[in-house]
């Protein structure tokens, strides 16, 4: 299994590159390796970065009105 801090690294950078479509972008590579059988291994960690995505919109989205 891919250690948090890696996860959350790579994320950070997906999250960078692709601002607010983050989600999709990552919703789309899930599709497409599905599609393209790859490993399961790869299709959870793709799917622990949607998580971590997620949960880092909703946060924001939950503490930036407060500000």
């Amino acid at each position: 299994m891919t250690p948090l801090s890696t996860l959350l690294e790579r994320a950070e950078a997906i999250y960078l590159t692709h601002g607010a479509g983050s989600a999709s972008y990552l919703l789309e590579q899930i599709e497409a390796a599905i599609r393209e059988g790859a490993p399961v291994q790869r299709i959870r960690e793709m799917d622990h970065l949607l998580q971590l995505i997620e949960y880092r919109e909703r946060t924001l989205a939950l503490y930036g009105r407060q500000s």
